[in-house]
Formats: structure tokens, sequence, C-alpha cells
């Protein structure tokens, strides 16, 4: 044994994993909706059920992708904690992108991904979890 041990992750770092994990379950959740989308009268017509299953593969794969960040986060990787910063500011920067797109007003998909921004990365840049990080 070297004796040096890792510190303890802050209780607010494991919140921010398990919003990850959920958030990326909700993903794949989503994705297999999207899979079985493929099925449905309106897109067998208009011939676009490969572009579905496309679309619906790629959300699994994010999905995946997002708790194996959660897991590098969980395990203390800052490599981990830079990529998912990236990703869910990625993922504001297209809710934004929605909104101004569809010209519709709805401003519920960049409220819950602004939720999500602050669940997920205060905890991992402030405080205790700065510190968790800084040592690791």
């Amino acid at each position: 044994m070297t004796g040096q041990e890792h510190p303890r992750r802050p209780g607010w770092v494991t919140w921010a994993v398990i919003v990850m994990y959920i958030g990326g379950i909700a993903q794949i959740a989503l994705g297999i909706v999207t899979l079985f989308l493929r099925y449905a009268p309106d897109v067998a017509a208009d011939g676009i059920a490969f572009g579905v299953t496309l679309v619906g593969a790629g959300i699994i794969l994010f999905g995946l992708f997002v708790i194996a960040l959660a897991s590098g986060v969980a395990r203390g990787s800052r490599a981990s904690r830079l990529s998912a910063t990236v990703v869910i500011l990625l993922g504001l920067a297209l809710a934004i992108t929605d909104l101004v797109v569809a010209d519709d007003g709805d401003w519920s998909g960049v409220t819950i991904q602004l939720v999500l921004v602050a669940a997920v990365l205060l905890p991992l840049w402030v405080g205790p979890g700065r510190r968790y990080f800084a040592v690791r």
C-alpha cells in the first residue's frame, strides 16, 4: 500500500452523477420509442423508416455515452467532467437553436436544459466538487 487515499466523493457530485444517469436512461428510452415509430403508418407511407431508425439508434448511443460520462465522473475523472460539461452545454445550445428555428415560442426545452445545466455543472465545478476534482 502506498498510503495514498483518494478523497471521498462529495454528495453534490453524487447528485450530478445520478442526474446524468437518469438523463442517459431517459435518452435510451426515447431512442427505443423512436425506433418503434418507424412502424407508424405515416412513416412507412412517407418512406422515411430508415431515417427514423438511424435517429433512434443515434439517440440510444448518445444515452449510452452520457451514462459512460457519468461513470467517469463518479470515478473522479477530470476528462469525464470536462466532456460532460461540453455535452450538456451543447444540449443547451441545441435547445436554444430549436427554439429559434421552430419559432413557436415553446421555452420548455430551454427551461429543462437550463435546469439540467444547473443540476450537473454547478456541483461539478463549484465548491466541494471543484476541490474533489482538483486533487485527482
